[in-house]
């Protein structure tokens, strides 16, 4: 595909994603050839007559802004914004975390991100991967005091690092006066871990890893412009997720494996049990509901928290019985359930092979015998558990994306 084609590809995806803007917007404005076609195409809804004001993300893109007659405004105006369009280097296909920061401005892009109420991210196909890493390095903005020794200990945690330079050989200099480091980690598994470890350094400012910040990505390829949305989109609202089954069906490691992935709150229902329940259930006895019924309240109560403060999250929860659910999820729309099943041999194959867990393979009869499967009136996520963790986390996401809120003006995968 020639450069021409690519940039009417981004630009057919620019164009898409303005039209999210509505009168009355903050917008910011992202930075990068792509990010360039959607302030063009903003620069023509102003003359239109839609009224709206931007914050860029760097001196590059206020200045064409600027001379594209758009008014800007700042953080000192403006705490929040509304909706921020942007392009990114990779996108993580099932998840939509991404890289970015090749054009040099991921800091500001960061703070930006982080203070939009949504993320739209333009790109054409050749930026989708299955895992992050694939083509990018990550790119890592650091102080220039001490870059050898910042240097040195991303190269301890896996990095082939180089500093980046400009084409007359120079080190690049950010608009923030820092440095960056582009540094490559192969394919990355755990995204969120990685941008928290990288994130722990003294010396690095920030990293291009956004993990859970984008909400939409519009695509163009040959076939025209597709829509992806978040999981963060389901039903309209951040979820939380209740991944129910009996023991042994796996939802801690699931679980761990949706968190990696998507960067969300994890907590183990588990360890919000009572003590006097985790006492009967290592001495083999079964718990009654009224000995469920303060952890199940406990487990509300943290979905609550997650709720009130509109992030998602993941919590494990056997939740065998229908009733035991509306304690939990009840009218909750945010709350989602995720039903991990599987056969009874497998589980008991399982549960023979685990050792220290207060749950003895003793019980398990008993919780098959509890268990009532949810109906359709639950609307759960079911995934079969035969397959490796990696791949039932996948089709969780899957099935997640499924139910974000559609939108307008483009065409959905």
């Amino acid at each position: 595909m020639s450069d021409a084609d690519r940039d009417t590809l981004k630009r057919a995806a620019a164009e898409a994603a303005v039209e999210l803007v509505q009168d009355g917007m903050v917008v910011g404005l992202g930075t990068g050839s792509t990010a360039a076609f959607a302030v063009e195409a903003l620069s023509r809804r102003h003359r239109e007559g839609l009224r709206f004001i931007g914050i860029p993300t760097s001196e590059r893109t206020g200045a064409q802004a600027r001379e594209a007659g758009i008014p800007l405004t700042s953080f000192a105006e403006h705490r929040q914004i509304d909706l921020t369009i942007d392009g990114a280097d990779e996108v993580e296909h099932a998840t939509l975390n991404l890289i970015k920061g090749l054009g040099g401005a991921l800091l500001r892009e960061k703070i930006v991100a982080a203070a939009s109420r949504r993320l739209a991210i333009v790109v054409d196909g050749a930026k989708i991967v299955d895992r992050l890493g694939a083509h990018a390095p990550v790119p890592v903005e650091v102080v220039t005091f001490g870059l050898e020794a910042t240097r040195a200990a991303l190269e301890a945690r896996g990095a082939s690092v180089q500093l980046r330079q400009t084409p007359a050989g120079q080190p690049f200099v950010t608009d923030s006066g820092n440095r960056i480091l582009d540094c490559r980690f192969g394919q990355i598994a755990d995204p969120a871990r990685l941008e928290e470890r990288i994130g722990r350094i003294v010396g690095v400012v920030e990293s291009g890893l956004f993990i859970g910040r984008a909400e939409h990505v519009f695509v163009a390829d040959a076939s025209g412009v597709q829509r992806l949305d978040s999981p963060r989109a389901h039903r309209g609202m951040p979820p939380v997720l209740v991944i129910m089954g009996v023991s042994g069906s796996g939802k801690t490691t699931v679980a761990k494996e949706l968190a990696a992935r998507l960067g969300w709150p994890f907590e183990e229902g588990d360890t919000l049990h009572p003590e006097a329940n985790v006492a009967k259930m290592h001495a083999g006895i079964p718990l009654t509901d009224a000995d469920r019924q303060p952890w199940l309240e406990a487990i509300a109560a943290w979905v609550d928290g997650q709720r009130s403060r509109k992030q998602p999250g993941i919590i494990t929860c056997s939740a065998l019985k229908r009733s035991y659910r509306q304690i939990v999820v009840g009218d909750r729309p945010e709350a989602r359930l995720v039903y991990l099943r599987g056969s009874r041999d497998l589980i008991a194959e399982r549960l023979s092979g685990r050792s220290g867990h207060f749950m003895p393979p003793s019980l398990l009869q008993s919780q098959i015998d509890t268990l009532e499967e949810p109906g359709p009136d639950e609307d759960a996520l079911t995934a079969d558990i035969g397959a490796p963790p990696g791949e039932v986390a996948d089709d969780i996401i899957r099935q997640l994306r499924a139910t974000a809120a559609v939108g307008q003006g483009a065409r959905r995968p």
